[in-house]
């Protein structure tokens, strides 16, 4: 790709302006430690850390946080009662100690960790996550919905939790180690006007306190947040369990890749996370940098809508395949940089019971251009292709757009891209089910295959796009029947049904598994890219 030659120049006279305000270049955030810890050999080493990560989030109440970056610092800051601890694994006890699910799994019962205790120094008990899971159930937020299949909790002693389910959830262990289900300290929450009452949409004001300290039993906790600016993360002095080497993350809120490359280079923070293939290959073979380009679980795709009165040409079933055998995969990939895939259906690699990739191959532009003509279309058509100003792991989705207009000309499709800006109604109307034709993205709402049902008939994503769980009921079976699965090899068999059956029909075609280009400086040790924490910063340690 061409390098943003004016972007880097613009970049550089940012990163002076920053760096001739106090800060040294002998030593990585030197401008931000003064604090020091002893390596293995007997060094000392700044142990402050210095991240950059992107925006797009008002909040840090774990009860009202949604957004993708905010969960790094939930995790530093808050516990779970379980746990993701690598990317590709499954959920942990964490504070839960034990679990075990009734006959016919609809209760959970779990007894918690002894010894736990919150950054007050209360010990931690039942009470409190009661009062956690229930305040964010009743807070009615963007995050309530993983508690949707919770009924009611109860704690018969201080060490005991047993969760009624509404029925069977295969994926109840994933959703409560999501940044929503963290446990926090009811007493301190409580006394800051919080509340986990059924009026808690209305009666909580607690999120004004959670937005300037944390009030959770994690490794760190929150000192300074300054919305848009910075976030500052100080070791738990009582924390309860083994900590890392690190005292300080000081986080900066910054969009700008080229921007967090030069501020990587000079030495003045350690973790540039929101990273574009330009950028790395700045980056390349420079000395004291490390490369990541990990796969995501975040996907981009094609919509289109089942209602007729919407989607016009594309509510057609044989429209929709000859789109799915026009677009090229391997172009795709191309624009989307090193590291991406496109999934096989609607279960992205790296989920349990994936069936892997898409081959790039499957293209078969002649195949297309045969089921256009069997759906009346031999001449092709005009259509509109609705694109917002987001972008997916730093990809424009109208780059997107514009690959796939040139794909679907070859097959006579004429699209006319139309760009709206997500504020401005696009938002609006992607959720509302209004579009007819679009690109859009997904990023996991939690870890866990289950998430990909949303995009089923019936599902949050499959309404979007005007496919009822009435229109298609055999694919709309497939959600309870996978949701109701608990034992492994059931599950891993319903899955599978999902994505033979959406290998080649419904509304979505899946484009691309973005990669997440990011880099950090080699002092560090443990940094590894997380789809739900985007990085684990309760496992970076300072050599």
């Amino acid at each position: 790709m061409k390098k943003r030659l004016l972007a880097l120049m613009l970049a550089a006279s940012m990163v002076f302006g920053l760096t001739a305000c106090g800060s040294s270049s002998t030593g990585s955030a030197s401008s931000e430690a003064s604090e020091s810890a002893t390596s293995e050999d007997g060094a000392s080493t700044n142990s402050t850390v210095v991240i950059a990560m992107g925006s797009g989030f008002d909040t840090l109440d774990p009860g009202q946080v949604y957004e993708k970056y905010p969960q790094m610092v939930i995790n530093a800051c808050y516990e779970t009662l379980f746990k993701f601890y690598s990317n590709d694994g499954a959920a942990e006890p964490m504070l839960a100690d034990t679990y075990s699910f009734n006959e016919d799994n609809t209760v959970l019962t779990i007894t918690l960790k002894d010894g736990v205790t919150f950054a007050s120094g209360n010990p931690l008990t039942s009470k409190d996550v009661a009062f956690s899971l229930n305040r964010t159930k009743n807070l009615q937020g963007n995050p309530a919905f993983i508690t949707d299949t919770i009924a009611s909790i109860e704690t018969p002693d201080d060490k005991t939790v047993v969760i009624n389910l509404t029925e069977p959830d295969g994926a109840i262990l994933s959703k409560l180690a999501y940044s929503a289900c963290s446990i926090l300290d009811s007493e301190v929450v409580t006394a800051n006007g919080g509340t986990d009452a059924e009026d808690a949409a209305t009666s909580d004001s607690a999120q004004a306190y959670l937005d300037s300290a944390s009030a959770g039993s994690g490794m760190f906790v929150m000192t300074s947040y300054i919305p848009d600016s910075e976030i500052v993360l100080e070791k738990n002095p009582s924390y309860w369990g083994e900590a890392t080497n690190v005292d300080k993350y000081v986080i900066k809120i910054q969009d700008d890749a080229n921007t967090q490359m030069m501020t990587l280079s000079s030495g003045d923070i350690d973790i540039a996370c929101n990273m574009t293939e330009d950028t790395m290959s700045e980056l390349e073979g420079k000395d004291g940098i490390t490369l990541l380009n990990n796969s995501t679980k975040t996907v981009s795709f094609l919509m289109m809508n089942m209602d007729e009165s919407i989607g016009g040409p594309v509510s057609d079933p044989k429209v929709q395949q000859a789109i799915r055998l026009a677009v090229d995969y391997a172009g795709i990939q191309t624009i989307c940089g090193e590291g991406t895939t496109t999934p096989y259906s609607i279960i992205q690699e790296g989920f349990f019971g994936s069936l892997g990739e898409r081959s790039t191959d499957y293209t078969d532009v002649e195949a297309a251009k045969a089921l256009l003509a069997e759906a009346g279309y031999a001449d092709g058509f005009d259509i509109d292709l609705t694109v917002c100003d987001l972008a997916m792991e730093g990809i424009p989705l109208t780059d997107l757009a514009q690959k796939v207009a040139s794909d679907l000309a070859e097959i006579g499709i004429n699209v006319n891209i139309v760009s709206e800006a997500w504020a401005a109604g696009y938002g609006d109307d992607y959720r509302d089910g209004k579009l007819g034709f679009t690109v859009m993205y997904w990023g996991i709402d939690y870890n866990d295959p289950n998430v990909q049902l949303e995009f089923l008939a019936g599902g949050v994503v499959g309404l979007r796009a005007g496919w009822t769980a009435e229109s298609d009921p055999e694919i709309a079976s497939l959600y309870a029947k996978a949701t109701n699965a608990i034992e492994d090899a059931d599950r891993e068999a319903v899955l599978k049904e999902i994505q033979e059956a959406t290998y080649e029909y419904g509304p979505f075609v899946m484009l691309a598994q973005a990669p997440c280009p990011m880099a950090y400086n080699s002092r560090l040790t443990g940094v590894a890219f997380s789809d739900p924490y985007t990085v684990d910063l309760t496992q970076v340690n300072v050599q």
